[in-house]
C-alpha cells in the first residue's frame, strides 16, 4: 500500500518538489533533503519563467537531433504544461496572461522562416511575426501554446502546501551521502542515518556527484547561466517573454520586476546585458541598477532528454538532467516518477543509459 511507502527525495528544486507532490498525492510519506537553506535556491531560483514545450529541442546537439528523444521530451512537456497549469490554479497562482505564449527573436526573417520549417517538421506550431511592440521590431516566431509564470513563487507555494500535507523538509544538508547496505539504500547526514523504502535523486547538476560513489554514471554536463533582475520600468514593455535564438537568453516581464536570463557558460552576466542592450536599447536605458544578479548551473543530459527512472540499485531512483526545460518538465517528470514507484509502471523513454 502506498500509505506504508517511505520515500526520501534529495533536492528541493522544481523537480524534487514536483516529485514530492506527486508521491504525497499517492499517499506516500515523503522527506525532502536539500543542501541549501530553502526551496528552489539552485537551478530553479531565477529562470526565465517560460513553460515552453516549443523549446524541447536540446541545445547541445546542433541541427541533428535524436528524434525519438525529442519526441519523448516534447510529449512530456505538453503533458507537464497541463499539470502545471492545473497545479498553479489549485495554489491560487495562475493568471491568464494578456498575450499567451512566447516569442523567439531571430536576426532576420529568413532565419525565422528556416527555423519555422524545422519546428513544423518536429510538430511544433509557430507563427512568423514582426511587431514594434510585441517583438521590439525584430523578426520572431510566436509560440502561442507556451505559458509563463514565476517558477520561484510556484516553488515556495508548493513547498508550503506539501508541508501542510505532511511532507518533511530537511535543509542545510550539503554533505549528504547515499550508502548501499543489506537492507537497501540509506541517506546519511552528519552522522544520522535515514532509512527509507526508496530514495529519489533530484539534485540537478549535483546528482552525478551523489551517485558516482555508487558507480552509477549519469551522463550530464553543467552549463552555467545568469539572471539579472530589475525594477519594472514605467514604459511600454513586451506583452510576453522574448527569447533570443542567438544567445539562449530571454527577457521576461513579471508582475513586479523585469528579468534578463540565460546565456551558456559565460564568465559573468556582462554578455547577457550587452546582448539585450543590442536587442532592446530603449528598455535597457530606462532600467535602474539591478536589484539582483544570480548565477546557476543547468543539468544538461548528454542524451538529449532527462533521466527519470530506476538505477541499477534497488530502491534508488533518479530524476535529473532536464537542462533548460526543468520548469517546463517538472510536473510531468514528478508524475512519471510517482507512477513508477507507487504503481509499478515502466517508462523506458527516460532511462539511464
Amino acid at each position: 500500500m502506498s500509505e506504508s511507502i517511505n520515500i526520501i527525495i534529495v533536492g528541493a528544486g522544481l523537480i524534487g518538489l514536483s516529485t514530492a507532490d506527486a508521491l504525497v498525492s499517492r499517499g506516500c510519506n515523503v522527506t525532502v533533503i536539500e543542501a541549501r537553506s530553502g526551496p528552489a535556491c539552485g537551478t530553479s531560483y531565477a529562470n526565465s519563467g517560460m513553460i515552453h514545450p516549443s523549446q524541447s529541442r536540446p541545445w547541445s546537439t546542433g541541427k541533428q537531433i535524436d528524434l525519438d528523444a525529442f519526441t519523448s521530451v516534447h510529449d512530456l512537456a505538453l503533458k507537464s504544461r497541463t499539470l502545471l497549469q492545473d497545479r498553479m490554479i489549485s495554489l491560487g497562482l495562475y493568471r491568464d496572461n494578456v498575450v499567451p505564449g512566447c516569442y523567439k527573436l531571430f536576426p532576420d526573417m529568413m532565419a525565422a522562416r528556416e527555423a519555422q520549417k524545422r519546428y513544423s517538421q518536429e510538430g511544433v506550431t509557430s507563427r512568423a511575426v514582426l511587431d514594434a511592440d510585441a517583438t521590439l521590431g525584430h523578426p520572431a516566431l510566436y509560440f502561442e501554446a507556451d505559458l509563463w509564470a514565476n517558477a520561484r513563487d510556484y516553488a515556495v507555494a508548493l513547498e508550503a502546501d506539501l508541508k501542510s500535507r505532511g511532507a518533511v523538509f530537511i535543509y542545510d544538508a550539503p554533505n549528504l551521502r547515499i550508502r548501499r547496505g543489506q537492507d537497501g539504500v540509506t541517506a546519511q547526514i552528519r552522522g544520522h542515518v535515514f532509512q527509507s523504502d526508496h530514495i529519489v535523486i533530484a539534485a540537478g547538476p549535483q546528482s552525478s556527484e551523489l551517485l558516482a560513489p555508487l558507480n552509477i554514471d549519469v551522463p550530464m554536463t553543467a552549463l552555467r547561466g545568469f539572471a539579472v533582475n530589475f525594477e519594472k520600468p514605467s514604459m511600454a514593455l513586451p506583452f510576453a517573454p522574448l527569447m533570443d535564438a542567438q544567445s539562449h537568453s530571454a527577457m521576461t516581464i513579471f508582475e513586479d520586476h523585469l528579468r534578463l536570463s540565460g546565456t551558456v557558460n559565460q564568465a559573468s552576466a556582462r554578455p547577457l546585458l550587452q546582448r539585450w542592450c543590442e536587442l532592446a536599447p530603449d528598455i535597457m536605458r530606462e532600467l535602474k541598477p539591478a536589484t539582483e544578479i544570480w548565477s546557476g548551473l543547468r543539468p544538461m543530459s548528454k542524451a538529449g532528454r532527462p533521466y527519470i527512472g530506476r538505477t541499477p540499485i534497488p530502491g534508488l531512483w533518479v530524476n535529473t538532467g532536464h537542462g533548460h526545460m526543468g520548469w517546463t518538465l517538472s510536473a510531468g517528470s514528478g508524475d512519471i516518477m510517482a507512477k513508477m514507484i507507487v504503481d509499478g509502471k515502466t517508462d523506458e523513454r527516460f532511462k539511464l543509459p
